[in-house]
């Protein structure tokens, strides 16, 4: 697997390499707008937004020059089998947190087991969502622990954007994104991922 800083290069060379190119300013106001919306109706909303962020973001791993405002918007398109796939991405990981003590295991397991769901829908649109999460969790297996050190290794740039009053801490997620979507480019092309 690539190594983390290899992964945070390649996220921040999709931004632009500066916290105020237009790439990392469009990508941030994309991930504000997006939080907006989705908090209004988290449940219904997420699914959507979501697919369009992964959409967005996958592009510029593979190459895009620029990001297009108008993805974050496409999962709208796609709202019944977004929204689908959204509950099921937060459900399942939910109950099973709800079984005592072994279930908070099983929970944090499940939630990085489908973190790549949404990219699975990007590439493969006429899969329902089992399948995405299905497919998800078969790219993850023994993957899990470096995606979880991938998302932790932001973790100094998270505190550091909190000493500026927590502005800083805006333009982190952008990059987080910007990571996990080339992590998932990784595993797709990787030799030992599972074909569709």
């Amino acid at each position: 697997m690539i190594p983390n800083s290899e992964l945070r290069a390649r996220a921040r060379q999709n931004l632009g390499n500066s916290i105020f190119h237009n790439n990392w300013l469009t990508a941030l106001a994309m991930c504000l707008v997006g939080s907006v919306i989705a908090n209004f109706f988290p449940l219904i909303l997420m699914g959507p937004v979501s697919f369009g962020l992964s959409v967005a973001f996958l592009k510029k791993a593979r190459g895009s020059e620029k990001f297009d405002f108008n993805d974050l918007f496409l999962g709208f398109d796609r709202f019944g089998e977004t929204l689908v796939l959204g509950l099921m991405q937060a459900l399942i990981p939910f109950l099973w947190g709800l079984i005592p003590i072994v279930g908070i295991i099983f929970s944090i397991r499940k939630s990085f087991s489908y973190a790549l769901a949404f990219y699975v829908k990007v590439d493969y649109p006429d899969t329902d969502w089992r399948g995405c999460l299905d497919r998800s969790a078969e790219m993850m297996e023994g993957h899990r622990w470096e995606l979880f050190c991938l998302q932790l290794s932001f973790i100094g740039w998270a505190l550091l954007g909190a000493l500026a009053c927590g502005i800083g801490t805006l333009w982190v997620e952008p990059y987080q994104t910007a990571a996990v979507a080339n992590f998932y480019e990784a595993r797709r092309l990787s030799g030992d991922a599972p074909a569709m």
